[in-house]
């Protein structure tokens, strides 16, 4: 105690300094970094006067205990060579698999808001005194008072100090939050639940670390494309790094697949959905480019910065493959990586309007094996005087289900949107994705053609299930203009439509609500398309003989069905308006 109380000069000439890691005011912060800064510039001056010794010794040391050793590593961004990379699609390159994984690998359909505290673009470091050792005690004082991220270059990558802190601060306080959302008044407990597990997984595997850079900095990229963080926080240095980290990336996961012992490890399965669902060269086109819904939580999971970059189908392929060898989802156990999959699945097969390859799997382990009635709150009896309603005219028990799923989701978001903050965002994604992966899940007509009683009934599923796939990436899962399929999903439909076997729908009473829901969420998908001008004349004629003759009673009609007007009743009141102003046919 009596050392507390000696001035700083009688400490320094001990070459003893006392650093309290929580300053009372900015004087003590200043001094503070000054001290850390200053220790840790003599230590690596000690520490590089006989480099070469040292750095054999500790490697040798380091390979006999099986463990990465201490290396110095310079501040320049360094490439790696060219000839260590394999040509492919989407970024250029893709991750050689092993022969156990080579073959016919894609067969999907056959087998926040992001957390509010993401929204202030600042890096904030996520406290390291609450990680798990031996990165707490390091993390808990260095980076919050020095600024420099693993200041003993620790780290397994040969990237500048100083990208590697931004990337790896990005990525614990901003992205993975984000991607993981939290509870509410907790947020910080949730964001250590990924770095406690994911962050020392990456500081032992090369190909993990820079891969979780390559996402960072793709990550921050795009939300500069966005314009939800500042112009100034991406330049042509970063995206030079973003570049160098892709090509890294793929060299070494190369290198970790062609390792029977290491291909369908957690770290290369992560590095692959981080391949997968990243690229560093998309284009600045079609930034103000927007779908005519106005669909809540776009940024929950990071819907609006994922859902601009299409999915690198060479990475998915592998990926799926590199699972298989794994045995599958239940054979995964590392936090957070399951619900990352899942998610992965989700927004891939949203994007293409494909059936889930993986069962679902929740962010919570609490809610793990519970289905979609006990996740969002509904029974048989809601079902039953719901959608159930529509058994005998082709929708079967399976769409039913699923159109109640979406309806309850529609209504808690609703709710959501009157108090927010006291909402459980964790529960709340995993209650959109269960939405969505319910009626992902249901199969075309044609594959369950012995089920329908009459031919007409096949067309009314048929167009129905896509009516309720654009409610899914429009509203449910909104898949942002870049990559949406509303207009594939409005052709499809109307090709469904023209079929003969198509005229019962028009022209039975029982399919008038139906028909009508189905023609209106068409119309809006095909908007600026040549569709549109047969969405508008087909549904124009069947209000009139419906007898309806204002918006009012449209929409009325519209909310017996799938319909959420916060995101839907602008594009309906603007469909409205032209129909109103399209001359009749005489």
């Amino acid at each position: 105690m009596s050392s507390r109380k000696k001035p700083i000069a009688a400490r320094k000439k001990e070459g003893i300094h006392f650093v309290n890691a929580r300053p009372s005011s900015e004087i003590e912060k200043l001094n503070a970094q000054r001290l850390v800064r200053a220790h840790v510039g003599r230590w690596i001056s000690d520490q590089t006067k006989d480099r070469s010794s040292a750095l054999e010794s500790s490697t040798a040391a380091a390979v006999a205990a099986g463990k990465q050793p201490i290396r110095d590593f310079s501040h320049a961004l360094v490439a790696p060579r060219a000839s260590s990379f394999s040509s492919g699609s989407g970024s250029g390159h893709s991750a050689e698999l092993p022969r156990e994984c080579q073959g016919s690998p894609f067969a999907l359909s056959q087998s926040s808001e992001s957390s509010d505290s993401s929204d202030d673009s600042s890096l904030t470091m996520v406290s390291g005194d609450k990680m798990s050792a031996p990165w707490g005690e390091i993390m808990s004082v260095e980076p919050l008072i020095s600024g420099v991220f693993d200041p003993f270059g620790t780290y397994p990558s040969n990237f500048a100090p100083e990208m590697v802190h931004m990337c790896e601060t990005y990525c614990m306080s901003i992205l993975w939050p984000g991607l993981a959302p939290s509870r509410p008044l907790n947020t910080q407990a949730v964001a250590r639940s990924v770095p406690e597990t994911w962050f020392p997984l990456s500081m032992t595997d090369p190909a993990l670390f820079t891969a979780f850079m390559f996402a960072a900095l793709c990550h921050q990229r795009v939300q500069w494309l966005n314009r939800t963080i500042p112009g100034a926080t991406f330049g042509p240095r970063q995206q030079q790094l973003l570049e160098l980290c892709e090509m890294e990336s793929i060299k070494l996961i190369n290198q970790a697949v062609r390792d029977p012992t290491r291909a369908a490890s957690d770290a290369v399965i992560l590095s692959v959905i981080c391949m997968a669902h990243h690229r560093s060269d998309e284009e600045h086109s079609g930034n103000d480019r927007r779908t005519p819904f106005n669909p809540p939580l776009l940024r929950l999971q990071w819907i609006d910065v994922y859902g601009r970059l299409p999915p690198n189908m060479i990475h998915i392929q592998g990926l799926i493959q590199l699972i298989k060898l794994r045995g599958g989802l239940d054979s995964i156990t590392l936090k957070g990586l399951a619900p990352t999959i899942s998610f992965s699945d989700i927004f891939t097969c949203s994007c293409l309007c494909i059936a889930p390859g993986f069962e679902f799997r929740p962010l919570e382990d609490n809610r793990r094996g519970k289905s979609a009635q006990e996740i969002l709150g509904y029974g048989p009896a809601d079902i039953e005087n719901g959608f159930g309603q529509l058994l005998g005219i082709g929708i079967t028990a399976q769409m039913a289900e699923a159109f109640q799923a979406i309806y309850t989701y529609i209504n808690i978001v609703k709710a959501h949107e009157n108090n927010p903050r006291a909402f459980d965002l964790s529960l709340l994604a995993d209650q959109r994705n269960i939405a969505q992966h319910t009626h992902l899940s249901l199969p075309p007509a044609n594959q369950i053609m012995p089920y329908f009683s009459h031919s007409s009934h096949a067309s009314t599923y048929e167009a129905s299930r896509l009516a309720a796939m654009i409610f899914g990436v429009g509203v449910v899962f909104p898949i942002p203009a870049k990559n949406t399929p509303l207009l594939n999903l409005a052709l499809q439909m109307q090709s469904v439509l023209r079929q003969p076997d198509a005229a019962a729908f028009w022209s039975s009473p029982a399919t008038r609500i139906v028909l009508v829901w189905v023609l209106t969420l068409g119309a809006i998908a095909a908007v600026d398309s040549p569709a549109r001008t047969w969405y508008v004349s087909m549904l124009g004629d069947t209000a009139r003989r419906s007898g309806l003759s204002s918006w009012t009673e449209l929409k009325n009609l519209l909310e017996m069905m799938l319909w959420y007007d916060a995101a839907c009743d602008v594009a309906g009141e603007t469909l409205w308006f032209e129909i109103e102003h399209t001359p009749v046919p005489q």
